[in-house]
């Protein structure tokens, strides 16, 4: 009999301070949640003020590694900013290790900010958002393709990757995005949904199959990732069945680390959640209050009680706050998309469980994990069966 074991997720020795530095930006993403882009930057003194905050945290609560995020809009819009604060940080002791670190649109980065990063990538970590192909990430991200170094970001940091967020209007690329950037070298691909809009309509208005499209994308993907063993699948597809056969009292701590793990300082000097929750502060105009996030269940929505998917199914606290004004209120459309996306990763899984060894996937678990991520395969399918999830979606 397989001994059953705690599943957590690695994230509590570990805390991240972000600074939202500036809220301009040069791009206008079609999925963009920051609707109202204004001018601030992130004072000197507001930035010192959360960096000493979080390391005095991190050595009260016995925290080992630090992760100080610049944020906007678009981060280097407020390069100069952005040293002197790192000036300021590199220039003193700290109690425990730490990395500079800024996911980018890339269309600033050269000239001399990209002399600078590359002076300090020991140091200054970098991501790039990179929407799939060329025509994928114009559609999105303001034509802005030609105008990045990809090189620059695969050959100095080549274990970041990049993010990638798919749109209604390019989910039908999807697998064709996926498959470019690996394609291009990069080893990692943090290929997330956009929540809070409409997946049935595209940017334009026009109607978008969502269910049917995804479904046929993954499948593609997952035969991919079949024929190419090598290579990790995008964790759209490598679900953590491990986590769904431990059950959600198997979880230590949440799937989202805003206002535990992560802390965000705005320009106006507040200390939230995350820094979603800055873009509702901007449109009601106000500072926010505290939010409660030390309560499991009460981050759960009502609607997920007795899924067994939850412990996989991505939730964006700021991203619910934004759209419903409720942490725990969850997108709809998340939980269709999870429900498609782990359909056709137990089925991608199931087959690789086979012969484990072959794929890269799954080539560092021991047997007593194989078993625990069989368990939870068969776990899926069951409930996607008696849920009536794969009918439904058979009838479209």
């Amino acid at each position: 009999m397989v001994k059953e074991r705690t599943f957590k997720y690695d994230k509590f020795k570990r805390c991240t301070c972000t600074l939202y530095v500036t809220e301009n930006c040069n791009l206008n993403c079609v999925y963009c949640y920051e609707h109202l882009k204004g001018k601030a930057v992130m004072s000197l003194d507001i930035a010192k003020k959360g960096i000493v905050s979080t390391f005095e945290r991190a050595v009260s609560e016995n925290i080992e590694y630090v992760e100080i995020l610049f944020h906007g809009g678009e981060p280097f819009m407020a390069y100069k900013r952005i040293r002197e604060i790192c000036e300021w940080l590199w220039a003193r002791e700290w109690p425990v290790n730490y990395i500079c670190y800024a996911t980018t649109n890339g269309t600033l980065i050269h000239g001399e900010i990209k002399e600078w990063l590359l002076k300090n990538k020991h140091r200054f970590c970098l991501g790039l958002s990179l929407d799939g192909t060329r025509d994928m990430h114009n559609r999105n991200r303001s034509n802005s393709y030609e105008k990045i170094d990809i090189a620059f970001f695969r050959d100095n940091w080549p274990v970041q990757g990049v993010k990638m967020t798919p749109s209604p209007g390019t989910l039908a690329s999807l697998s064709d995005g996926i498959i470019h950037i690996h394609e291009l070298g990069f080893c990692r691909n943090n290929c997330t949904f956009a929540t809070g809009i409409d997946w049935d309509k595209d940017e334009h208005g026009n109607s978008v199959d969502y269910k049917k499209i995804l479904q046929e994308q993954l499948m593609i993907l997952a035969m991919y990732y079949l024929k190419h063993p090598d290579i990790i699948p995008v964790d759209l597809l490598n679900i953590k069945f491990i986590a769904v056969a431990a059950g959600k009292g198997g979880m230590t701590d949440k799937l989202c680390g805003a206002g535990s793990i992560m802390r965000c300082w705005t320009p106006d000097g507040q200390c939230l959640p995350c820094h979603l929750f800055y873009e509702v502060s901007k449109e009601k105009g106000e500072k926010l209050g505290e939010f409660d996030f030390s309560s499991p269940d009460r981050l759960s929505d009502e609607r997920c009680r007795g899924c067994i998917l939850e412990t996989v199914c991505p939730t964006c606290y700021g991203g619910n706050y934004i759209t419903y004004g409720d942490v725990s209120r969850r997108d709809p459309y998340t939980c269709v998309i999870t429900k498609i996306r782990v359909l056709a990763g137990s089925w991608m899984i199931g087959h690789m469980l086979e012969k484990p060894c072959d794929y890269a996937a799954l080539r560092d678990f021991d047997n007593d994990e194989l078993a625990m991520i069989a368990k939870g395969v068969i776990m899926t399918q069951t409930f996607l069966e008696e849920s009536g999830f794969i009918r439904e979606l058979s009838n479209g």
